[in-house]
C-alpha cells in the first residue's frame, strides 16, 4: 500500500547463497538498503539482513557462521547501535559452536545491542510441550544471556514458535 516505514529487515531460514538486485528490491520496496547475507549450512539456515540507508548510517560489519553484526548510527539523532541478526544451529554437533560465536559477537561491544533472530534454543522446560528435554543447551544458553548482560524482550502471542510435522508433534517456543 506504500504505507510501510521498514528501517531494517531480517529474514532468517532463506536457504539461499545469493539473492539478485532485484529480489533485494522486491524486499525493500525499492528504497535504499544496504544488504548482507550468510548462505546456508546444508537445508536450514541462511541469513538476509537490510538496513535503511535512509535511516541509517553503517558502520563496521561482521559475518560469522551464524551471525551478521552491524554497527549503526541513526542519521537523524547520531544515536551509535549494533544491530545482530542470528540463526542458531539446529544440529545438535554445531550448537558449541554457535553459542560461542554468539559470545564473540557481544562480549566486547560498548554500545547498545539488539539480537533479533531465530536462537533454535528453548530456555526452560515450559517452553516444550513434552519431556523430551536436554538440559544442558539451555544452561549454557542462559549462562551465555546472563554474562552478557542481555534482556530478554517480552513475548505475546502463541505459546509456541515452532514445531516438526510429526503426527504427535513437538512444539516449542524457540528463543
Amino acid at each position: 500500500s506504500g504505507d510501510e516505514h521498514l528501517d531494517f529487515i531480517g529474514v532468517l531460514e532463506t536457504r539461499r547463497s545469493d539473492f539478485t538486485a532485484l529480489d533485494l528490491s522486491h524486499f525493500c520496496g525499492g528504497k535504499d538498503f544496504f544488504w548482507q547475507w550468510t548462505s546456508p549450512r546444508g537445508q536450514s539456515g541462511g541469513i538476509l539482513l537490510g538496513i535503511n540507508l535512509q535511516v541509517f548510517s553503517i558502520g563496521a560489519v561482521v559475518v560469522g557462521d551464524f551471525h551478521i553484526k552491524i554497527q549503526l548510527k541513526n542519521k537523524e539523532d547520531g544515536f551509535e547501535w549494533v544491530l545482530i541478526a542470528t540463526y542458531g544451529a539446529a544440529q545438535e554437533d554445531l550448537k558449541e559452536a554457535y553459542l560461542t560465536e554468539l559470545v564473540q559477537f557481544c562480549s566486547l561491544e560498548v554500545k547498545p545491542l539488539l539480537i533479533r533472530g531465530d536462537f533454535n534454543i528453548i530456555r526452560k522446560p515450559s517452553e516444550k510441550n513434552n519431556d523430551r528435554y536436554n538440559a544442558k543447551w539451555p544452561f549454557l544458553f542462559n549462562a551465555c544471556i546472563e554474562s552478557l548482560d542481555l534482556r530478554e524482550l517480552a513475548f505475546s502471542g502463541r505459546q509456541f514458535t515452532w514445531a516438526n510435522s510429526l503426527e504427535s508433534p513437538t512444539f516449542e517456543r524457540l528463543a
